[in-house]
């Protein structure tokens, strides 16, 4: 715990001079020089100050202030931030692996991008000497986060328990194996987020949206989730006992669609000749393993559909919404996807030879784009696949085979491609070339 004359001084300003010196010191102690010194920063007043891009690992900036802060590219690993005033402080892409931060306040912060894996947010209490009494500095010892912003950030491992993570944006974040025992992520943003592993024993996830999430391995117990939104979540092997799933949304049953399938299809039939029916929404439903070979579904909505395995070989799936589906290892060959959308869906494993995904031909000079943007397609086989003009930006394309297929003109920015095999590729104005 800081000493009392150590808590006296917070918020004392550092001025340009001092701290220049201060900070050159620092970095010529992290390289080992002559004359370095470690920065000593406790209960310091920074606010307002741009500290971009500079080294402070394992600086200690105990119960500083850095309200509005900028510390954006700043290298923070190690660092001890105790208690410390981040409130609306920009931290984009900011490295902060192994940062002590408990009972950081943090509200309205952008941490975009940043790198806090393995930092600690558990909670902690600051204290100061007051007439020879010690007494607390905030009303509260949790970590305050609410509304901070975490989208793409990297907090594997991290420890959030108890934290305040109230409507944070924590959209393509990594908590794999996160600790978030009794944190209150109500109303936060969970899209797409990595919670593989990780422990969300009695947190708060009431209005939470974990569209596209990675539940894989969680654990759940006692878990608050009425009113949270796992369309498209992956749930693979968890327990939900302790769970009252029906105060969930995003996931039913064909029974709770109140139709069987042959049903939805005799309808989607009339629809698409015009002769009353009504258009097939299986939102949700799952229809793992199924056999759909040559099915007719042009326009259907299918967005957060279970397809794992399904056999949809030579579907007419133009225009369709398959957004967030989880369809690993389904059989998609030779399947029409002109103009459908896979916004952020879930393909790993999928056999997808020879499909059609290139523009749909709409009036006159408009076309449909086939949306793949931030899909999963891990391991998938897209051999001699018409893929001309499609939206693939930040898809996942780790060891996928696109051997012979035709990718020219698609959006390939932000695509990870490693180990993907593009012998025979066509990628003419894709922005990628073939190694």
């Amino acid at each position: 715990m800081p000493s009392p004359h150590d808590v006296n001084q917070r918020g004392s300003p550092v001025d340009v001079k001092s701290l220049a010196v201060i900070l050159n010191q620092h970095e010529a102690f992290l390289a080992g020089h002559h004359g370095g010194r470690r920065a000593m920063l406790k209960f310091r007043d920074l606010s307002d100050l741009d500290l971009s891009g500079r080294h402070l690992c394992d600086a200690d900036l105990t119960g500083a202030n850095l309200t509005r802060c900028i510390l954006r590219q700043t290298d923070l690993s190690g660092a001890t931030l105790f208690g410390a005033e981040l409130t609306h402080a920009d931290m984009r892409r900011a490295r902060l692996v192994r940062a002590d931060l408990r009972g950081v306040q943090m509200a309205d912060a952008c941490l975009a991008g940043a790198d806090l894996s393995r930092s600690d947010f558990r909670e902690g209490q600051l204290m100061m000497s007051k007439a020879g009494h010690l007494q607390k500095t905030q009303s509260s010892a949790n970590s305050g986060l609410n509304a901070a912003s975490f989208a793409g950030a990297r907090l594997a491992q991290a420890k959030l328990s108890d934290s305040f993570l109230r409507q944070a944006n924590l959209r393509d974040a990594d908590l794999h194996g996160a600790t978030m025992v009794r944190a209150d992520l109500s109303k936060a943003d969970l899209s797409g987020c990595n919670l593989q592993g990780a422990n969300l024993s009695e947190a708060n996830l009431s209005g939470a949206v974990l569209q596209g999430a990675i539940l894989i391995g969680a654990q759940l117990h006692n878990t608050k989730i009425d009113g949270a939104d796992l369309m498209g979540a992956l749930v693979d092997g968890l327990d939900f006992g302790s769970i009252d799933l029906s105060k969930a949304r995003g996931l039913r049953t064909l029974q709770q669609a109140g139709k069987t399938i042959s049903e939805v299809l005799s309808q989607h039939r009339l629809f698409l000749k015009g002769d009353g029916g009504a258009r097939a929404d299986l939102s949700g439903v799952d229809l793992n393993e199924i056999d759909l070979g040559s099915v007719e579904l042009y326009t259907a909505v299918l967005r957060g559909a279970l397809l794992r395995r399904a056999r949809l070989s030579d579907a007419r799936l133009a225009m369709a919404d398959l957004s967030l589906v989880d369809a690993r290892e389904v059989d998609l060959r030779g399947a029409d996807l002109r103009g459908a959308q896979f916004t952020r869906a879930t393909l790993s494993g999928a056999v997808m030879d020879g499909v059609q995904a290139q523009p749909l031909p709409m009036i006159g000079e408009i076309f449909c784009v086939t949306d793949f943007s931030g899909a999963r397609l891990r391991g998938a086989k897209l051999r001699a696949a018409n893929m001309r003009s499609a939206n693939m930006s930040r898809a996942d394309l780790t060891d996928a085979d696109l051997s012979g297929a035709d990718l020219s003109r698609s959006d390939l920015s932000g695509a990870n491609l490693s180990g993907a095999n593009l012998t025979g590729a066509v990628l003419d104005g894709s922005g990628q070339t073939v190694q």
